[in-house]
């Protein structure tokens, strides 16, 4: 069942909306074309860090992925520690639900086993299959920066849209991890990808 919208919590489409204006406001896309390179990939690593954050509200995991009932998400990032640094800003303090958000560095040949999300920067991409073989069966949301993930797994992969941080999703990936998104994900990205049923 998808979660609903509880109150004083803005939707995802307001908030895309919002980091759409943000970056417009000074940094990457909508800047001069005199803009610094570093510029714009910072403010691309705080969107996808920020999409990150928020994909929590709108996936449910069974209830026997914690150990307790208020155990706290845990996402691990591998292959991009700036988006690891900038999402760590974002979640240190705050709560989702009634539960923290941990962030962890991940590196090749560690278990996924804590894990909720997985986050596989460009950094990882020789070894992006090898994580989601890893990843495959478990409760862990995983997102991708690389145009094809869908092919070996990803759940939620970014993609760069009109110069704007966008992101697609795979509906039966996130079903074979025992997840399931809210439709209102679905209204927001750039193409869903659905089940033969």
């Amino acid at each position: 069942m998808s979660k609903t919208a509880q109150p004083g919590r803005p939707s995802l489409a307001a908030f895309a909306l919002a980091c759409l204006l943000s970056v417009c406001a000074g940094l990457p896309w909508c800047a001069p074309a005199l803009a610094a390179d570093s510029a714009a990939v910072a403010s691309e690593d705080s969107v996808k860090a920020a999409y990150l954050h928020k994909f929590l509200n709108y996936a449910e995991w069974p209830s026997t992925a914690f150990a307790r009932a208020d155990a706290p998400y845990v996402i691990g990032v591998a292959g991009d520690d700036a988006v690891a640094d900038e999402l760590a800003r974002i979640a240190a303090g705050k709560t989702v639900g009634n539960r923290g958000v941990v962030i962890k560095r991940v590196f090749a040949g560690e278990t996924l086993n804590d894990l909720h999300m997985l986050f596989i920067g460009r950094g990882e991409r020789p070894r992006q299959a090898q994580w989601l073989r890893q990843s495959k069966g478990r409760t862990i949301l995983v997102v991708t920066d690389d145009e094809g993930s869908f092919d070996e797994g990803s759940i939620i992969n970014f993609r760069i849209v009109d110069e704007r941080v966008r992101f697609e999703v795979s509906i039966p990936a996130a079903e074979q991890n025992r997840l399931q998104l809210s439709s209102r994900l679905f209204s927001v990205a750039t193409r869903v990808i659905k089940g033969s049923h």
